[in-house]
C-alpha cells in the first residue's frame, strides 16, 4: 500500500509539475483524488472506507472536511404525562448534513484561530445547524446536542477528528470509514491547505453512495409507483399481523 500511495503521489505531482507557469501561478498548489467516487449499497452492505490521497507543492496542514446529503431534520422530546412517556416538544433544523466527517494533520486548534474553524464549520460541534420551527420553551442548543449525540452513535458524526497522515513532504492520506446505514446521496469531500493560520488552497471531490440490487429495485418502485406500493405495503402489513395473531392463538 505505502508503495502504491508513493506512485500515486509522484503522478500528482508530475500532473503538477507539467502545469504551465502561469497556471501554477494562479491555481491552487493542492491536488486530491479519492480510491472510489461511487458507493453501491445492497442488503448486506456492513460499511466500508475509502482512501482519499493527494499532494501539494506547499508546506503546510491539510484539513478534510466531508458532508453528507443534507434535508430537515426535526427533532423531539419526550416528557412524561399520566404515567406515559410522549412527544411534547421540538424543534426542526434546516439542511443537516446526513454524515460529517473531517480529519486534519495537526490538531484543528493549532491550525487555524476558531473563527476561521467555525466559518468553515471544521469540527462536528460547529456544524451549522439552524433551527426554522419551534415547539419549546426550552433551549435550541439542548436540541443540538441530542442531535449530535445521536448522529455519534450511530457513527454518522464524530466528536474526533480523523488524521491526515504525510507519507512525505509532499504526498498524504486519509481514511474516510462510511457507517453500514449510512445515508444515501450526493456527499461533498473537501480538501484545504492550511498556511499560517489561513486557507491558501481549497479541493473538491464528489462522492455518490447508491442503493444497489433488490433494495434499490423497491427503492425506485415506491418513488415511480407511490399508490400501488402503498396498496401492497398495506396488504403485507394486513397478511403478516395475520399471521402473527394465528401463530399466536395455535401456541
Amino acid at each position: 500500500m505505502r508503495r502504491l500511495l508513493q506512485l500515486l503521489g509522484m503522478v500528482l505531482a508530475a500532473g503538477i509539475a507539467a502545469m504551465p507557469a502561469a497556471a501554477q501561478e494562479h491555481d491552487e498548489p493542492l491536488l486530491i483524488a479519492l480510491s472510489t467516487q461511487r458507493i453501491e449499497i445492497d442488503s448486506s452492505f456492513a460499511g466500508t472506507s475509502l482512501l482519499l490521497f493527494g499532494v501539494t507543492d506547499v508546506a503546510g496542514d491539510v484539513v478534510v472536511a466531508v458532508r453528507g446529503p443534507e434535508e430537515p431534520v426535526v427533532v423531539r422530546r419526550k416528557l412524561r404525562s399520566v404515567g406515559v412517556w410522549v412527544n411534547r416538544e421540538s424543534i426542526a433544523f434546516r439542511n443537516v448534513p446526513g454524515y460529517y466527517f473531517v480529519a486534519a494533520s495537526s490538531p484543528l486548534e493549532k491550525i487555524a484561530p476558531a473563527e476561521l474553524l467555525d466559518r468553515k464549520q471544521l469540527g462536528s460541534e460547529r456544524v451549522l445547524l439552524e433551527a426554522i420551527w419551534f415547539d419549546t420553551s426550552g433551549e435550541a442548543d439542548d436540541f443540538r446536542a441530542a442531535l449530535h449525540r445521536d448522529r455519534e452513535r450511530d457513527s454518522l458524526y464524530k466528536s474526533e477528528p480523523g488524521v491526515v497522515e504525510f507519507i512525505d513532504e509532499r504526498l498524504f492520506r486519509t481514511t474516510i470509514d462510511l457507517p453500514a446505514h449510512v445515508p444515501t446521496g450526493e456527499y461533498l469531500v473537501e480538501a484545504m491547505l492550511m498556511v499560517d493560520g489561513d486557507v491558501l488552497s481549497t479541493r473538491t471531490a464528489a462522492l455518490s453512495i447508491e442503493k444497489a440490487g433488490f433494495s434499490a429495485d423497491v427503492s425506485t418502485f415506491a418513488r415511480t409507483d407511490e399508490a400501488l406500493y402503498g396498496v401492497i405495503a398495506i396488504a403485507l402489513a394486513l397478511v403478516a399481523g395475520w399471521l402473527g395473531s394465528f401463530a399466536f392463538r395455535k401456541g
